[in-house]
């Protein structure tokens, strides 16, 4: 039978490949073999370090679809350049004796790493090698190189590099060992997980010519391979972070193997050793070292069971310092605005098997995280053990050296019904209770021992059930549990939204299927049911609480909502914005041109003294300048500058600002005005006309789309882009429904038109355009 092999076009790559195949053709005459050069795009893109271009993956990637598709039956490689696993339905055969693993320097004129001089330029393309030589040699120059050895021994000349950091294996395979200048032992430089070793790949279903390849396999070879390949795979070692492994036989069947890694911008290196016989368990021990060195701290947070006021002191304090936010969808929003302005926040959250990202991916994530930041919490609906797989998160962060804590968080199982007027125990009627998940992983009613449940008197709570509650009813009524017993169901339980549905056993199914009760729910069977019309006083105040949405900009809590939670007002903010400020070009020389410096809002005051910080100037170079601002709220902002307003207008808008200014500027006044690359166009064409305008845009108010979700609420807007993004972030029905059902609220004429334009109906327009009177607004 013919063999065709697949390999790349370098020099190196086919002395690697012509070797397999002459073995090959010594071992099996009564086949023959031959090489097909594939070019790969890693081969074509030779300007960029390949943790730009995508990986090692690059390199293999057109070899692997050629055997997929049958026109090649195997891929001769580097395995150091190969992905910690192979395209699906492709293996790797068993290694055969590898060439020396370790790296080289190869110098132009030195003879050793340690005679360089100062500022010495070495060139390499691999993160693993240049932050291994500068943790050695802090002052070196590492530069980018890329290309076959030739090419890069021709680029180490023409560029004049004081030498290049190789592989020994491709240099003496070559027949270019005399090139090497200094060996880089281990204790020095970790290689490349595999380095050396060669990776012959097949479709799994050639057992045949698996078997024919495995005949020149190297035991010690094939299981310090495995060993080195298991570490990259659990660290997730590729390109973007620099990972090493080096395993040798030290005798009997045991291994010693060093391994290194290190963040991506190469802050923090961590080495480890460890010792051992089988290669999973050494990866296992490799990564649970070097994780427990370099990884931060996961903090398990319990969010509570909705209501953001239910959060417990210690997670607030977890979330403040969080470098990074891992959120589900139980966790009230509100809760993100207590982290830093910097955090980075990622959902995953998970509805009826519709899942942001699944378990093992939230695991992995976490661990990855982890591995980037000093602080990571995982924020959790409820308390973190109780039905919110915490435990399993731990579990798993345990086992790959992660550290992390937790923190506790209110139960849904006893707060939902606290405010629904339900306690959960109460003497003579119920000394303890059960609490229960009432579906299984596949979405059935999980099993639950319903004969003792139905037995008890204790109070009977299932979580996650609102779907189960007819069949729930019925196996706990065939268990002996009478009909008439008091049951409810509390749906979005502590949220402004709650709902109750009280019934007996009996008749539960049928009136919660009337009213309609949207998830999550939970089930209350018991005696103790009986008391809510008596304790009922949180439902009472949560259903009487006005509940508004507020559009802000950026991560922090808005002022409008703090001067509305202070009225006791239920808000919700969406974001449909975050202010990103631009570099603009200032000096002195303009600015003692300059007469009048215009702001009308704190975002051109922030982003206008970012930028005279930056030129090396202060509020004194302002002396002589006299300063207009829209509003109070602008002046009182612009005070923490240090500086104080010389125009507040009477009337807080634009048009109120344009008339009253236009009467105090004069036609030879220069005037800056401070503001975003949207908004101040009327401010702009009436003053160009009147005197010397200049718009200096210093700030840009970008878009963020977040999901809105249901929209019962009245909706109070701040600013005319904010109208527009709200608008344009619902679908087309929904937000057609809204603009002709929904309220909204004004904060000047500004906003009111753009609301208009957008067509919405029912405006209400504050008399002042100031958070305080908005406010007032919505009271009346």
């Amino acid at each position: 039978m013919q063999y065709k092999i697949g390999s790349r076009g370098s020099k190196l790559a086919l002395v690697q490949t012509k070797y397999v195949c002459e073995r090959l053709k010594e071992a099996y005459p009564e086949h023959s073999f031959e090489i097909v050069i594939v070019k790969t795009k890693g081969d074509k893109i030779q300007n960029r370090p390949l943790h730009q271009i995508g990986g090692k993956g690059l390199f293999v990637k057109e070899i692997e679809e050629k055997i997929l598709k049958g026109e090649l039956h195997m891929g001769v490689h580097s395995m150091k350049d190969m992905p910690a696993q192979p395209a699906e339905g492709l293996v790797f055969t068993k290694a055969w004796k590898r060439e020396d693993p370790r790296d080289v320097l190869i110098l132009r004129e030195k003879k050793c790493l340690e005679g360089l001089p100062k500022g010495a330029v070495i060139g390499t393309g691999s993160k693993r090698r240049a932050y291994q030589l500068q943790r050695i040699r802090p002052d070196l120059k590492i530069v980018n190189i890329r290309g076959n050895v030739d090419t890069r021994l021709r680029k180490m000349e023409e560029q004049q590099m004081d030498g290049i950091v190789l592989a020994a294996a491709g240099l003496k395979r070559l027949g270019m060992e005399q090139r090497i200048t200094q060996y880089l032992e281990s204790a020095q430089m970790i290689s490349a997980p595999a380095q050396g070793v060669l990776a012959l790949e097949v479709r799994e279903d050639q057992k045949e010519l698996t078997a024919m390849l495995d005949r020149f396999s190297d035991e010690k070879t094939d299981q310090a391979a495995r060993a080195e390949r298991l570490f990259m795979e659990k660290m997730g070692g590729g390109c973007h972070m620099p990972v090493g492994a080096i395993c040798k036989d030290i005798g009997n069947g045991n291994y010693h193997m060093d391994v290194m890694f290190g963040d991506e911008h190469g802050k923090k290196i961590i080495f480890a050793c460890v010792e051992g016989s089988h290669p999973k368990k050494m990866a296992e021990d490799a990564e649970q070292k070097i994780r427990c060195q370099m990884a931060g701290v996961v903090t398990l947070v319990g969010a509570g069971p909705g209501d953001p006021g239910l959060l417990t002191l210690k997670g607030k304090k977890a979330i403040e310092e969080a470098d990074c936010i891992i959120y589900d969808r139980l966790a009230a929003s509100e809760l993100l605005n207590y982290a830093k302005a910097d955090c980075e926040m990622i959902y995953a959250g998970k509805e009826n098997h519709h899942h942001t990202l699944k378990q093992e991916e939230i695991n992995q994530l976490l661990v990855e995280k982890a591995m980037k930041y000093q602080h990571v919490v995982r924020l959790k609906g409820g308390d973190i053990y109780v039905f919110g797989r915490g435990g399993e998160e731990g579990l798993y962060l345990k086992e790959h050296g992660v550290p992390f804590q937790v923190v506790p968080g209110i139960s849904s199982c006893v707060a939902g019904p606290a405010y629904a007027g339900i306690p959960v125990t109460h003497r003579g009627l119920a000394s303890g209770f059960h609490v229960v998940t009432a579906h299984n992983r596949r979405g059935e009613l999980a099993k639950i021992d319903f004969e003792a449940m139905a037995r008890s008197k204790d109070t009977c709570i299932f979580l996650m059930g609102l779907s189960k509650v007819s069949e729930i009813a019925q196996h706990l009524m065939e268990e002996g549990m009478p009909p008439e017993t008091k049951t409810a169901v509390i749906s979005k339980a502590t949220m402004p939204e709650q709902k109750v549905c009280s019934s007996d056993l009996g008749h539960i199914a049928e009136e919660v299927e009337k009213v309609k009760l949207p998830s999550p729910a939970i089930i209350v069977v018991g005696d103790v049911v009986g008391l809510r019309d008596s304790l009922n006083v949180i439902t009472k105040e949560i259903h009487t609480q006005k509940k508004c949405i507020v559009p802000k900009i950026g991560k922090g809590t808005s002022c409008l909502t703090k001067l509305l939670k202070n009225k006791n007002i239920a808000v919700r903010e969406v974001q449909v914005g975050e202010i990103c400020f631009k570099e603009i070009c200032l000096n002195r020389k303009k600015l003692r041109k300059v007469h009048w410096l215009i702001f009308t809002s704190r975002n051109g005051v922030q982003g206008f003294f970012k930028n005279l910080y930056q030129a090396g100037m202060d509020a004194r170079n302002l002396s002589g300048i006299q300063i207009a601002v829209i509003g109070e709220k602008t002046g009182n902002f612009l005070k923490k500058y240090g500086v104080f307003a010389d125009f507040v207008p009477k009337e807080f808008h634009e048009d109120g600002f344009i008339k009253e200014f236009s009467e105090t500027v004069q036609k030879t006044d220069v005037v800056w005005y401070a503001g975003g690359t949207a908004g101040g166009e009327k401010l702009q064409e009436t003053l160009e006309g009147i005197c010397d305008f200049h718009k200096l845009i210093v700030y840009e108010n970008c878009q963020v789309k977040e999901s809105i979700g249901h929209m019962e609420e009245d909706v109070l807007f701040t600013c005319a882009s904010s109208v527009e993004r709200f608008i344009k972030s619902m679908d087309e029905k929904k937000a057609e429904y809204w603009k002709k059902e929904g309220r909204a609220y004004s904060i000047g004429p500004k906003t009111t038109k753009k609301l208009q334009e957008m067509g919405v109906e029912n405006i209400v327009q504050a008399s002042e355009a100031v958070y305080e009177s908005l406010v007032k607004k919505y009271f009346e």
